[in-house]
Protein backbone atom coordinates (compact mmCIF):
# COMPACT_ATOMS: atom_id res chain seq x y z
CA UNK A 1 0.00 0.00 0.00
CA UNK A 2 2.86 2.37 0.80
CA UNK A 3 4.00 2.41 -2.85
CA UNK A 4 0.55 3.55 -3.97
CA UNK A 5 0.81 6.64 -1.78
CA UNK A 6 4.47 7.22 -2.62
CA UNK A 7 3.59 7.20 -6.32
CA UNK A 8 0.68 9.61 -5.84
CA UNK A 9 2.44 12.05 -3.49
CA UNK A 10 3.49 14.77 -5.94
CA UNK A 11 0.23 14.75 -7.89
CA UNK A 12 -1.81 14.80 -4.69
CA UNK A 13 0.18 17.68 -3.19
CA UNK A 14 -0.10 19.77 -6.36
CA UNK A 15 -3.86 19.22 -6.54
CA UNK A 16 -4.28 20.50 -2.97
CA UNK A 17 -2.02 23.48 -3.69
CA UNK A 18 -4.20 24.34 -6.66
CA UNK A 19 -7.34 24.23 -4.51
CA UNK A 20 -5.69 26.44 -1.89
CA UNK A 21 -4.69 29.02 -4.51
CA UNK A 22 -8.29 29.50 -5.62
CA UNK A 23 -9.71 29.41 -2.11
CA UNK A 24 -11.28 26.01 -2.68
CA UNK A 25 -9.70 23.77 -0.07
CA UNK A 26 -13.03 22.51 1.27
CA UNK A 27 -11.39 19.69 3.21
CA UNK A 28 -9.18 22.15 5.09
CA UNK A 29 -12.08 24.49 5.86
CA UNK A 30 -14.27 21.68 7.25
CA UNK A 31 -11.56 20.11 9.37
CA UNK A 32 -10.44 23.48 10.71
CA UNK A 33 -13.99 24.53 11.59
CA UNK A 34 -14.65 21.32 13.52
CA UNK A 35 -11.24 21.37 15.18
CA UNK A 36 -11.66 24.93 16.40
CA UNK A 37 -15.05 24.06 17.84
CA UNK A 38 -13.81 20.99 19.75
CA UNK A 39 -10.07 21.07 20.42
CA UNK A 40 -8.69 23.19 23.24
CA UNK A 41 -6.70 26.26 22.06
CA UNK A 42 -3.01 25.49 21.53
CA UNK A 43 -3.85 21.83 22.10
CA UNK A 44 -1.71 18.91 20.98
CA UNK A 45 -3.18 17.49 17.76
CA UNK A 46 -2.24 14.34 15.86
CA UNK A 47 -2.75 14.41 12.10
CA UNK A 48 -2.80 10.66 11.54
CA UNK A 49 -1.97 9.88 7.92
CA UNK A 50 -0.95 13.47 7.26
CA UNK A 51 -0.01 12.89 3.62
CA UNK A 52 1.66 15.97 2.10
CA UNK A 53 1.00 17.98 5.26
CA UNK A 54 -1.30 20.68 3.95
CA UNK A 55 -3.97 20.01 6.57
CA UNK A 56 -1.34 19.91 9.32
CA UNK A 57 -0.21 23.39 8.28
CA UNK A 58 -3.78 24.71 8.28
CA UNK A 59 -4.18 23.57 11.88
CA UNK A 60 -0.76 24.80 12.97
CA UNK A 61 -1.54 28.26 11.57
CA UNK A 62 -4.66 28.22 13.74
CA UNK A 63 -2.46 27.84 16.82
CA UNK A 64 -2.54 24.10 17.44
CA UNK A 65 0.59 22.05 18.18
CA UNK A 66 0.56 19.45 15.43
CA UNK A 67 2.26 16.11 14.96
CA UNK A 68 1.82 14.79 11.42
CA UNK A 69 2.47 11.07 10.94
CA UNK A 70 2.48 8.99 7.76
CA UNK A 71 3.84 5.73 6.35
CA UNK A 72 4.76 7.26 2.97
CA UNK A 73 8.23 8.79 2.67
CA UNK A 74 7.30 10.69 -0.49
CA UNK A 75 4.24 12.20 1.18
CA UNK A 76 6.43 13.28 4.11
CA UNK A 77 8.99 14.77 1.73
CA UNK A 78 6.20 16.96 0.33
CA UNK A 79 5.15 17.93 3.86
CA UNK A 80 8.67 18.77 5.01
CA UNK A 81 9.21 20.98 1.97
CA UNK A 82 6.49 23.36 3.22
CA UNK A 83 7.31 26.63 4.95
CA UNK A 84 6.78 25.86 8.65
CA UNK A 85 8.41 29.04 9.96
CA UNK A 86 6.96 30.02 13.34
CA UNK A 87 4.65 27.01 13.44
CA UNK A 88 4.60 24.25 16.04
CA UNK A 89 4.42 21.34 13.62
CA UNK A 90 6.49 18.19 13.21
CA UNK A 91 6.31 15.40 10.64
CA UNK A 92 7.32 11.81 11.47
CA UNK A 93 7.48 8.59 9.51
CA UNK A 94 5.75 5.57 11.03
CA UNK A 95 5.38 1.91 10.13
CA UNK A 96 2.36 1.32 12.36
CA UNK A 97 -0.22 3.19 14.39
CA UNK A 98 1.18 2.08 17.75
CA UNK A 99 4.18 4.38 17.27
CA UNK A 100 2.09 7.51 17.76
CA UNK A 101 -1.09 6.30 19.49
CA UNK A 102 0.27 6.49 23.02
CA UNK A 103 -2.27 6.65 25.87
CA UNK A 104 -3.92 10.01 26.58
CA UNK A 105 -1.41 11.92 24.43
CA UNK A 106 -3.64 14.24 22.37
CA UNK A 107 -6.29 16.90 22.79
CA UNK A 108 -7.45 16.15 19.28
CA UNK A 109 -6.89 13.69 16.45
CA UNK A 110 -7.66 14.34 12.81
CA UNK A 111 -7.78 11.54 10.28
CA UNK A 112 -8.40 12.65 6.71
CA UNK A 113 -8.93 10.05 3.95
CA UNK A 114 -7.04 7.36 5.84
CA UNK A 115 -9.35 4.91 7.60
CA UNK A 116 -10.76 3.54 4.36
CA UNK A 117 -7.24 2.30 3.52
CA UNK A 118 -6.70 0.52 6.85
CA UNK A 119 -7.57 -3.21 6.90
CA UNK A 120 -8.68 -3.21 10.56
CA UNK A 121 -10.58 0.06 10.84
CA UNK A 122 -12.09 -0.83 14.21
CA UNK A 123 -8.70 -1.46 15.79
CA UNK A 124 -7.55 1.95 14.57
CA UNK A 125 -10.58 3.65 16.12
CA UNK A 126 -9.89 1.89 19.40
CA UNK A 127 -6.33 3.19 19.19
CA UNK A 128 -7.62 6.74 18.61
CA UNK A 129 -9.92 6.41 21.59
CA UNK A 130 -7.09 5.39 23.90
CA UNK A 131 -4.76 8.12 22.60
CA UNK A 132 -7.21 10.95 23.31
CA UNK A 133 -7.18 12.82 26.60
CA UNK A 134 -10.45 12.83 28.59
CA UNK A 135 -11.63 16.06 26.96
CA UNK A 136 -10.27 15.16 23.52
CA UNK A 137 -12.14 14.71 20.23
CA UNK A 138 -11.70 13.02 16.87
CA UNK A 139 -12.38 14.64 13.50
CA UNK A 140 -12.40 11.96 10.84
CA UNK A 141 -13.46 11.47 7.23
CA UNK A 142 -14.84 8.38 5.55
CA UNK A 143 -15.33 7.26 1.97
CA UNK A 144 -19.03 7.91 1.31
CA UNK A 145 -20.72 4.98 -0.44
CA UNK A 146 -23.99 6.90 -0.88
CA UNK A 147 -22.37 9.53 -3.11
CA UNK A 148 -23.53 9.59 -6.72
CA UNK A 149 -20.37 11.56 -7.53
CA UNK A 150 -18.26 8.71 -6.15
CA UNK A 151 -20.32 6.22 -8.17
CA UNK A 152 -19.63 8.23 -11.34
CA UNK A 153 -15.93 8.81 -10.69
CA UNK A 154 -15.36 5.13 -9.94
CA UNK A 155 -16.41 4.39 -13.51
CA UNK A 156 -14.18 6.93 -15.21
CA UNK A 157 -10.68 6.51 -16.58
CA UNK A 158 -9.39 9.40 -14.41
CA UNK A 159 -10.46 7.71 -11.20
CA UNK A 160 -8.60 8.07 -7.91
CA UNK A 161 -5.24 6.28 -8.38
CA UNK A 162 -5.39 5.20 -4.72
CA UNK A 163 -8.84 3.61 -5.01
CA UNK A 164 -7.51 0.08 -5.45
CA UNK A 165 -5.90 0.34 -2.01
CA UNK A 166 -9.26 0.97 -0.29
CA UNK A 167 -10.67 -1.59 2.09
CA UNK A 168 -13.82 0.25 3.21
CA UNK A 169 -16.56 2.43 1.76
CA UNK A 170 -19.47 3.25 4.08
CA UNK A 171 -22.78 5.03 4.12
CA UNK A 172 -23.06 7.53 6.95
CA UNK A 173 -25.25 5.21 9.01
CA UNK A 174 -22.77 2.37 8.59
CA UNK A 175 -19.84 4.54 9.63
CA UNK A 176 -21.76 5.95 12.57
CA UNK A 177 -22.38 2.39 13.77
CA UNK A 178 -18.65 1.65 13.52
CA UNK A 179 -17.87 4.73 15.62
CA UNK A 180 -20.43 3.86 18.28
CA UNK A 181 -19.32 0.24 18.43
CA UNK A 182 -15.80 1.39 19.20
CA UNK A 183 -16.61 3.83 21.96
CA UNK A 184 -17.41 7.14 20.25
CA UNK A 185 -20.42 9.42 20.14
CA UNK A 186 -21.21 11.96 17.43
CA UNK A 187 -20.68 15.63 18.30
CA UNK A 188 -20.54 17.24 14.85
CA UNK A 189 -21.45 16.53 11.26
CA UNK A 190 -21.66 14.72 9.04
CA UNK A 191 -20.60 17.12 6.30
CA UNK A 192 -19.88 15.97 2.76
CA UNK A 193 -17.31 17.29 0.31
CA UNK A 194 -15.06 16.32 -2.60
CA UNK A 195 -17.14 16.95 -5.68
CA UNK A 196 -16.54 19.34 -8.60
CA UNK A 197 -18.43 22.29 -7.09
CA UNK A 198 -17.56 22.18 -3.42
CA UNK A 199 -14.98 24.95 -3.84
CA UNK A 200 -17.67 27.37 -5.02
CA UNK A 201 -20.21 29.13 -2.75
CA UNK A 202 -22.90 26.74 -3.95
CA UNK A 203 -20.93 23.87 -2.38
CA UNK A 204 -21.93 24.83 1.15
CA UNK A 205 -25.60 24.41 0.19
CA UNK A 206 -25.01 20.72 -0.39
CA UNK A 207 -22.53 19.79 2.34
CA UNK A 208 -25.27 18.06 4.35
CA UNK A 209 -26.48 15.99 1.38
CA UNK A 210 -25.05 12.46 1.53
CA UNK A 211 -25.68 11.80 -2.17
CA UNK A 212 -23.27 14.50 -3.39
CA UNK A 213 -19.83 14.69 -1.78
CA UNK A 214 -17.71 11.58 -2.17
CA UNK A 215 -16.22 12.03 1.31
CA UNK A 216 -17.96 12.63 4.62
CA UNK A 217 -16.40 14.18 7.71
CA UNK A 218 -17.65 13.86 11.27
CA UNK A 219 -16.56 14.87 14.76
CA UNK A 220 -16.80 12.42 17.64
CA UNK A 221 -15.65 12.06 21.22
CA UNK A 222 -15.07 9.00 23.40
CA UNK A 223 -17.92 7.73 25.49
CA UNK A 224 -17.28 6.40 28.99
CA UNK A 225 -16.49 2.97 27.59
CA UNK A 226 -16.87 1.04 24.31
CA UNK A 227 -20.31 -0.40 23.63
Amino acid sequence: MKNVFDDAATRFARSIDGAIRIGGYARGELFLRMSRALFCPQGQVLDFGCGPGRLSIVLAKAGFRVLGADISQNMLDEARALDCSGLDVEFVKITGSDQVLTPAAYDGIICSSVIEYVPDAERLLQGFRGALRPSGSLVISFANRASLVRWYWDRQAHTNPMRDAQYHVWTWREFRDVLVRNGFELVGGPRFFEWPWDWRPIGSLFDRVPYIGSIGVVAARPTSRPR
